[in-house]
């Protein structure tokens, strides 16, 4: 891990992992080779070992198309478990969103909140299956695949 991987909070310095929607697809719904992995993933922040980061518009994606067993699953694992720090979507990221949009050339408006989400709360690594995304420099995509997961897992251990 570098120095640009972290944050600093209360003097000490912490891993900050974006996670975008899919990821909670993927370990709500997914098969067991990426499911267990991010379960483990999902461990570490439990345990405050990193900080996964997601915004609530990944409620409002996840929750769409799901049946109510998976509706109580993504609710009881993005809000209720208190895992992850979910960024509400202000005035000012929709604002922000607008200019990253047309600099960024991001035609999706769910796609640009995420990324100006991560860079608000200073998630230099972006796990997400979406290679469409447009991170700034110094940003790192992280596609969830079994190796990526467990060099994440491990860089974060």
């Amino acid at each position: 891990m570098t120095t640009s991987d972290v944050g600093e909070t209360n003097g000490m310095t912490e891993a900050r992992v974006y996670l975008d929607a899919n990821i909670f697809i993927y370990a709500i719904e997914g098969s067991p080779v990426l499911a267990d992995p991010l379960r483990e993933l999902f461990g570490l922040f439990r345990d405050r070992r990193a900080v996964g980061v997601t915004s609530e518009l990944t409620l409002a994606e996840v929750l769409a198309g799901a049946s109510d067993l998976h509706r109580r699953n993504y609710l009881n694992l993005v809000v209720w478990s208190r895992i992850f720090d979910l960024q509400p979507v202000s005035r000012e990221i929709l604002i922000e969103t607008s200019d990253y949009r047309r600099v960024a050339g991001m035609p999706k408006l769910p796609d640009a909140v995420h990324m100006v989400t991560a860079i608000r709360a200073e998630c230099r690594k972006v796990l997400s299956a979406d290679s469409r995304l447009k991170l700034p420099e110094g940003f790192v995509l992280i596609p969830p695949d079994r190796d990526n997961l467990s060099n994440l897992i491990q860089e974060l251990s």
